[in-house]
């Protein structure tokens, strides 16, 4: 049965973000081992005509999906490899010719049916060139069910125990994304269980410095930090409390978690609890990346999609 806190309805793949994909054109995606699943979001990416998917894998899988949705795949969609170390290995020399303007451009890429260690493994390689200088950071943009703005949530998948310069690169990629996802500016909370620094809990004195480099380095973003999340969200909790003057409290729209038990506790929370529809990618590098979950709804694998269309 499951608990009665449980947001039952399904989440929508929000139209707006649909709609901002489009305008940025098509996203060429480039799908790891391509089955069930991902292939379901490849599709529906085609239909609501935000991507161009490539499709790495067995054929005969590839094909044989492809009829069960009613997809005419072009052959030179299908680019073969067989298992999951040879899919890795075939999509990462795509990339990097991609990236190396050697072959066609490669705008995303998304892992299909293979472990995540393989898929990252093989596109990290120095030879590819998605990495850029800067940290890879997962970002979720998690839209809610009736249908107002959105709000961020890093580093809930990548980055178990974030650096000050992780940290700093999951703030900046939120402040970069934020216009592109609807948000009407990025107001940034730096969470930590206490508004208060104190000594007796570190990550209390760490949100304090991150919100400090934020101040000093992002000039279109509110910042607020340590905050903790009932007055990061709610207004009633900021009046109660009585915090004055911050521009953050009650209104935050961008979270930077301490670690990623906390991020991905969060995350979870929105969508089981609140009933969003959660879209998430790896940023920082050359091209937006795709960690699909098997958990992941269609709705929300159609999401990330349109989030890396738009994040491209």
């Amino acid at each position: 049965m499951g608990s009665g806190f449980l947001h039952r309805a399904a989440a929508a793949c929000p139209a707006d973000l649909l709609a901002r994909a489009k305008e940025r054109g098509t996203c060429r995606l480039l799908v790891v081992r391509a089955a069930a699943l991902p292939m379901e979001a490849a599709f529906e990416a085609v239909q609501a005509d935000i991507a161009e998917p490539v499709l790495v894998g067995e054929p005969e899988i590839i094909k044989a999906e492809a009829e069960k949705l009613g997809w005419i795949v072009p052959d030179d969609s299908i680019i073969p490899a067989v298992g999951e170390a040879e899919a890795a290995s075939v999509s990462a020399d795509l990339l990097r010719r991609g990236l190396a303007g050697e072959g066609p451009e490669i705008n995303a890429v998304m892992k299909g049916q293979l472990h995540t260690d393989v898929f990252m493994g093989a596109l990290l390689d120095k030879s590819v060139g998605l990495r850029t200088g800067n940290r890879l950071v997962h970002v979720f943009a998690i839209f809610p069910p009736d249908g107002s703005a959105p709000v961020m949530v890093s580093d809930a998948a990548v980055n178990v125990a974030p650096d000050d310069k992780t940290k700093q690169q999951s703030m900046t990629q939120m402040a970069r994304l934020s216009p592109l996802i609807g948000q009407d500016r990025p107001r940034l909370a730096v969470l930590s269980a206490t508004e208060t620094p104190i000594e007796s809990m570190p990550a209390s004195l760490e949100a304090a410095r991150q919100a400090d480099w934020a101040r000093a380095h992002l000039s279109e973003v509110d910042v607020s930090g340590p905050l903790s999340f009932d007055l990061a969200l709610s207004a009633t909790s900021v009046e109660l409390k009585g915090l004055v003057g911050d521009d953050v409290a009650g209104r935050a729209n961008c979270f930077l978690l301490p670690e990623i038990v906390a991020g991905n506790i969060l995350y979870k929370a929105f969508v089981y609890l609140g009933g969003g529809c959660a879209a998430g990618i790896v940023v920082g590098g050359a091209v937006p990346v795709l960690l699909t979950s098997r958990a992941d709804p269609p709705a929300a694998r159609l999401a990330s999609v349109a989030l890396a269309a738009v994040a491209c």
